[in-house]
């Protein structure tokens, strides 16, 4: 098939001949008073007339969808980020912050600041909250705060939709994962304590990668140095572009482009999204289609 050409599937309003070519007489929308195009089922999308392909029906939403599927290249490893993307911490944090700057008569931890410091490593983003509100207080002082708070609220933290689901999915077909996570592993052990059915024993996941504690990642996100670690550590040690991560932060999506990789977003919904770097995004997991990287597709 030549490059150039369109695959037509034929709509309740587009009329095609045998050879799937638009016949010059389209779908009868046209305002026959002039050559306007008309919307068709009460919605923003143009009819077609004499030939022409405009946004019709299914032929526009068709097109996208080649070039979509074009731009995604097939996969063999998947590295997931935790905070946001696994499991609801995010929401658990900001609300342990929340109550530490209470108890220094702050009473707004905005909007603007937590989304600032989403994605970034933990100390990075304590010391960036300490110097927008002006907190009288060290990194380690505020950690070891924030430590006792965080801890209750753990016990509250839920998965992510659709995260259970998709990395017993990937198990399931032998797809090797991996986690890149800013966290250490002492906040680690504290926020995944409530499932340890999937993230205990190693049983889904070859490996995590704590960017504070180990010593091979020289710089955090948004340095690729975490994306590039945690491949190299598969027993096939796959190249960057045989590496798919998923990530929840337009900070660690734009790590995983500068390592080579591709990734899917899936933004936090309390904060409008701007990434643009983004291989697809997504608006939660459950819409994730592995089979668009060339890993299996659900059996369900």
């Amino acid at each position: 098939m030549p490059e150039n050409q369109t695959i037509i599937q034929q709509c309740n309003n587009c009329d095609l001949d045998n050879d799937n070519n638009l016949k010059n007489k389209c779908c009868n929308r046209s305002d026959t008073n002039n050559n306007d195009i008309l919307p068709m089922n009460n919605n923003d999308n143009k009819c077609c007339r004499n030939g022409m392909i405009k946004n019709c029906c299914s032929l526009n939403g068709m097109k996208q969808q080649q070039q979509q599927q074009q731009q995604f290249k097939p996969v063999t490893h998947v590295i997931f980020d935790l905070d946001g993307l696994l499991i609801n911490s995010e929401v658990c944090f900001a609300n342990a912050i929340r109550i530490l700057l209470k108890r220094f008569g702050i009473n707004e931890y905005s909007k603007e600041l937590q989304e600032k410091v989403l994605g970034m490593e933990v100390a990075r983003g304590i010391e960036e909250i300490i110097k927008q509100t002006n907190l009288p207080l060290t990194v380690e002082q505020f950690m070891e705060m924030e430590r006792e708070i965080y801890t209750d609220e753990m016990l509250k933290v839920k998965l992510m939709p659709g995260a259970k689901r998709l990395v017993e999915h990937l198990k399931k077909h032998n797809i090797p994962m991996a986690i890149a996570t800013g966290s250490t592993n002492q906040s680690f052990v504290i926020k995944t304590r409530a499932h340890q059915d999937l993230f205990g024993d190693g049983k889904y996941f070859h490996h995590i990668v704590f960017t504070r504690d180990d010593e091979e990642v020289k710089n955090p996100k948004p340095a690729p140095d975490v994306y590039l670690i945690t491949a190299s550590r598969f027993p096939d040690r796959p190249k960057p572009e045989q590496c798919l991560v998923l990530e929840d932060s337009s900070i660690g999506v734009d790590g995983a482009r500068a390592a080579g990789m591709q990734c899917v977003m899936v933004p936090d919904q309390r904060f409008e999204c701007k990434q643009q770097n983004a291989t697809i995004i997504l608006k939660s997991l459950e819409d994730f289609q592995p089979e668009l990287f060339g890993l299996p597709p659900f059996d369900d």
